[in-house]
Formats: C-alpha cells, structure tokens, sequence
C-alpha cells in the first residue's frame, strides 16, 4: 500500500533564505548536497562541462571542419526515433549553412537498427567521403571497418552501451567509453550533435585555443591552468609553468567557483552575441532528445532541458524564428505559449515525433525539422499528426490485442516477466505497447510484432532493473539487440520466437534477482499529506522551482486522505474517469487513466479513499486548468 508523507501543516519552517517549508523539505529529502543551492534550483549555463572532454571530440571537430573545408561529400544516417531525428536535423541544419559540398541527410526507416545490410547498402550507394552516424555505430565495429576500407572516413555520435570491442577506425565520441573522461555518462545523441555544433562555434572565437590561468582568489601564486574549458592543472603556477611552457592569458577578475574551467568557456563563448545565440538555439532539439530518450534529470541534463524549454517558449510565441518546422508542430498540438514544460517534451512534442519512425515513415519529421519556411513546414506538421493518430489507433488495436490473448491464458500474466507475441500484432509500436502494460501489470514486458518477414520486439523495466543483461541471455537467437538499461529493442526470425520465449522464461527470476528488483521497487510515498483544501495553484508553483520533472527528478507526488468523490465521469467506456473531492477549490480538477474501473470498484464499498498523485496544468483550446493526476489510491 503507498504511503502518506508528512501533514503539510506539520512541516517545518525553513531555514533557506525566500523558500518555503514545502520547498525546503522536498530540496532536502530530494538532493542531499543543499550546499549548491543556486545550481539545483536555478540552472546555469556556466555549470556546463566542455564538449571537448568528451573522448574524440576535437579529431571528430577537425575531420568535419577539413571536410567542410575541402567540399567533401557527407552523409548524416540517424536512427528512426526521436532522438536520432532530433540529432540528424541539429546538425543538418548547421551543416546546411556552412557546406558548399554535397550533404545528404538521411534517417533509418523500415530496416533494423544500425548499419544493417540495407542501411549499408544505401551508404554503399551515396558513398560519401565522411559518414556521421547518430544515435547508433557503436556496435557496428565490422561494418565501420568496411566502409573504412572502401574509402570512407566515419564519425560515430553515439550514447549506447559500449559492447566488448567498440570501432577503433572512426571517430567514436560517446561519453559511456571507459576512457571517457566527461563528468556525465547519460547524455543522448542530441545532445552530442549540440555539443559537436558548440565545439565547431567556439572554435571559431579568436581566443578559443588560448591557455588561460586563473588565481584562486587568495594568493598569487596558486590558481588553475585551462583551455577549451578543460582543467589541465591545479596548483602552483611555477609548477604549471614547467609543465606547460606556453603564454598565459591572465583571467581578468578570481573565481570562486567549484569548475573555473566550465566558468571560463561560458565566458569565452558568451561573448559573441551570434554564436551565443546560435548555442542557445540549438538547445530545442537537445532538450527534446533529452526529455524523449528518458535520460535523467540531473545535472548537465537538467540544465539543456530547462534552458531548452525556454528556447521552444521563444519559438512558439514568435521570438524566435530559427526552426519553422518545431512552431508550426507546437502551434498544432495547441500548446501553452507561456509556459514550455518537459511534459509537453514528453507528452506532446516527442510522441509526435516518434510516430514517424513507428509507422515507417521517419522522413516526414525529418523534413518538418528541416523545413525552412512556415509554408512548408505546415505541410510537414499536418503530415506528420495525422501518422500520430495513425500511431494512436494502431496502438489501440495491439492494447486490444494484446488484452485478449493474456486473458486467454491466465498463466500468461503469473509469470515474473510478460511476454506477448501473436501473429496478428502490428509493427512500429511494440515500445509504446510494452510502456503501457508495464505500468498495468507492473512487472517487466516483452512485446513482439512481426514486421517485414521477421519479428522485432520491445522491453520495457519495471523498475530499476537493467533490461540488456535479461536480452544477452538469449543473445546468440537475435539478429540485432540493444538499447539503455530502461528500454531496449531487438529483431529475430519469427521461427525462434518460442525458443526466446523459453530462454527468458528460464532466466527471468534469476535475473531478477541479480538485478536486486526487491530493492529498486519502493512503495509509492508522497512527498506530504495535504488537505482538500490545501490544494491549489500556490502548492503547484511552489514546486514548480524543481522543474524540469522527469527520470532522475520525477514530478513530487502529493496524497490527499478521506477523500469524498464528487462529480465522478467515466470516460473511455470507464478506462479513465473524471471527478472533483468536496472541499477542494472548484478551479482543480481530478483525473485517472487507465485505472478508473478497479477505482470505481472500490470506491463503491469504501465511499471514500486516499488518494496519491500530481498536479499539472493542462491546455486545452487555449485554455489552462489544474489538475490533479491520480496514480494511486487506496
């Protein structure tokens, strides 16, 4: 059963100068260093660590500058989902200005993942003097080697779990390389693609490879040796001076600050308004990668994600102009131009998409994030809405589907894991499948449709497990696997579905244990306990400081105790329900997905319930109401 936190009135004053006692307890139970209280609550772009600490960063830079330079041939190949869109549209778009060569932009489609045999056969065929892949080729080591050996140079963007031998014949920039020296491991590709621009823009600064000391504040003699905002030495300057016989810049004024290396590249890169702009621009479509492929909110990425949904807001209401096909989508999904949130990335934006590459048609979203006028970028945007509700009735179809043939056999939904495959399942949306009953059946799913003569498949964790080492188990069956930890894909012949099915049937429990499940599913607990009548839009802005929500940073949740239903709607022939408490202010509205008839079974005997969940504002035909989103009750 969840848990109630503290009576809101209970809490205690707090001792953080302009929070309240909500917002000092939520920032203490939830980021235990309070020290660094500026950079948890309000993020700063002089917090950001430099794109040349990622490993192979600044080769990758040169091969694309020199390739730029000389006129040569490129090919940008990304993956089909959100975040491979988003990364090939921010760097074709920047390419787009500064390459006078050929440059052909290209996103997977039907094929399977990576430089499958079709995805080689199309680079065979443009056969470009410098390949860029993005959001996949790291585990694509022989197939690099090959096109290596034919002529092609290749820059791998990529954030995926490294496999034993990685590609040593390209330029492979991923922070998850053991000798990767970058503060951060889980950044997406867009984000890589942002970095690479960034890198490109401050290197074109006059000042950009200069060695610069600075003092530590206190004496003269001790300080911090940087360049390309990395530290390359701390300690006495006499010492850096035999180190590193070259001129010194002396930074004007002393830092006190943690990372005087992050401090000075934002300061170099700040100050051309042109290229500062252009970085915080580009921030868009890594926030929207970021928030999409579920990378965690903390950090470096908490920071893209907020400073990019300020971007979007500039975008939507007509600050900013630079990406027509992103205003024109966010104009059609009707949402709120005074306030860009990470749910909208979540919940409207990146489902948008996504839905592209489900129904095999990535082209179009690329196009919209390409597109270069409103004209066409309406076209695209109405295009590619309407393969979202495409995607939306297909997924309802497979839901349907699929609830049938787990209630044929009851032992179908005992078992550790669900494993769901039938021969009329359709394609494109086997992760969007597996989300949704995962968050039905709690408990790890496999989803399998066949697609194009064979299967592939989708799994989703439950909770904290990690599931790629549940899919080496039956690694020798697949064609291809991979993934994060979260969420993975495959593809196999459909003859050795029942052979896989038995392989993870046999494992699963095992895995789980070493996954230590037990551990990672906590009970759901809210943050405080409040009244009916305490709910209201003061609590909501209140916590409204954390954002952006998300993994790593999930929304706070609040319970409401002895709650009177009033009002209560069915929607959806009683999936989802609609209703208002007594005593709650008449301006917040409750809602429940997807659970409402186990809710209305219960509600019926008890009269009243608690109730757990989160508040939100919702926009609907220009208009925003609060309300409370219910995840548990009791």
């Amino acid at each position: 059963m969840p848990k109630h936190g503290p009576s809101l009135s209970d809490l205690p004053l707090s001792n953080l100068s302009g929070l309240s006692p909500l917002q000092s307890f939520l920032l203490s139970s939830r980021f235990q260093d309070t020290i660094r209280i500026p950079a948890r609550l309000s993020p700063r772009f002089e917090d950001l660590p430099s794109p040349f600490l990622l490993p192979d960063m600044e080769s990758a830079l040169e091969l694309l500058k020199r390739s730029v330079r000389e006129k040569k041939s490129i090919l940008l190949f990304g993956d089909r989902d959100s975040d491979g869109v988003s990364s090939t549209s921010l760097l074709g778009n920047f390419l787009k200005k500064i390459h006078t060569g050929k440059l052909t932009i290209k996103t997977s489609s039907e094929e399977d993942y990576g430089l499958c045999p079709p995805a080689m056969k199309f680079v065979r065929e443009v056969k470009p003097d410098l390949l860029i892949t993005l959001d996949f080729g790291t585990s694509n080591n022989l197939e690099i080697e090959e096109l290596n050996s034919e002529g092609m140079q290749v820059i791998v963007l990529d954030h995926h779990e490294i496999p034993e031998k990685i590609p040593t014949s390209c330029k492979l920039v991923s922070p998850k390389r053991i000798d990767s020296i970058y503060p951060y491991e889980k950044i997406c590709t867009s984000v890589l693609a942002w970095k690479l621009i960034t890198a490109w823009l401050y290197d074109s600064l006059e000042k950009s490879g200069e060695y610069v000391w600075v003092r530590d504040g206190e004496t003269l003699f001790e300080g911090s040796l940087v360049r390309k905002g990395i530290l390359l030495f701390r300690g006495e300057r006499s010492v850096a001076e035999n180190l590193f016989p070259v001129p010194f810049r002396e930074w004007p004024n002393a830092i006190d600050e943690e990372y005087p290396e992050r401090f000075v590249f934002f300061s170099q890169i700040s100050e051309s308004s042109d290229i500062w702009e252009e970085v915080k621009q580009n921030l868009d479509l890594a926030a929207i990668g970021t928030i999409t492929d579920m990378m965690p909110l903390t950090g470096e990425n908490r920071i893209i994600v907020q400073k990019g949904c300020l971007t979007l807001q500039k975008l939507l209401s007509g600050i900013d102009s630079h990406r027509p096909g992103l205003k024109q989508l966010m104009k059609r999904l009707e949402l709120n131009p005074k306030k860009i949130s990470s749910r909208d990335l979540g919940w409207s934006i990146g489902p948008a998409l996504n839905a592209a590459g489900r129904m095999g048609k990535t082209e179009t979203a690329l196009k919209l994030l390409l597109s270069e006028s409103d004209q066409e970028a309406e076209s695209w945007a109405a295009d590619l809405l309407k393969l979202n509700e495409e995607r939306k009735e297909r997924t309802k179809r497979n839901l349907f589907r699929v609830e049938g043939f787990l209630k044929r056999k009851k032992e179908r939904t005992e078992r550790p894991v669900l494993f769901c495959y039938e021969p009329d399942f359709e394609p494109g949306v086997s992760g969007i499948v597996a989300t949704r009953l995962v968050e039905q059946y709690r408990r790890p799913v496999i989803f399998i449709a066949p697609d194009h003569g064979h299967a592939k498949g989708s799994i989703r964790a439950y909770g904290a497990e990690n599931v790629l080492n549940l899919l080496k188990k039956a690694e020798p069956i697949f064609k291809q696997f991979g993934g994060h930890k979260e969420a993975g894909g495959f593809s196999l012949p459909i003859d050795k579905i029942p052979q896989l099915a038995e392989i993870l049937f046999q494992e699963a429990d095992g895995w789980l244990q070493e996954e230590k499940e037990n551990s990672s599913l906590l009970e759901e607990e809210s943050i405080v306990s409040i009244r009916p009548a305490e709910l209201s839009s003061e609590i909501y802005d209140e916590l409204g400081i954390f954002e952006p929500f998300g993994q790593g940073n999930p929304v706070p949740i609040l319970s409401v105790r002895a709650a009177k239903v009033l009002s209560y709607r069915p929607l959806s022939e009683g999936k989802h329900a609609k209703f208002k408490i007594l005593s709650a202010p008449d301006s917040v509205h409750f809602i429940i997905w997807n659970k409402a008839n186990e809710f209305s079974e219960i509600l019926r005997s008890k009269g009243v319930l608690d109730l757990w969940g989160y508040l939100e504002e919702n926009t609907f035909r220009s208009k925003t109401t609060l309300q409370f989103v219910v995840t548990a009750f009791a």
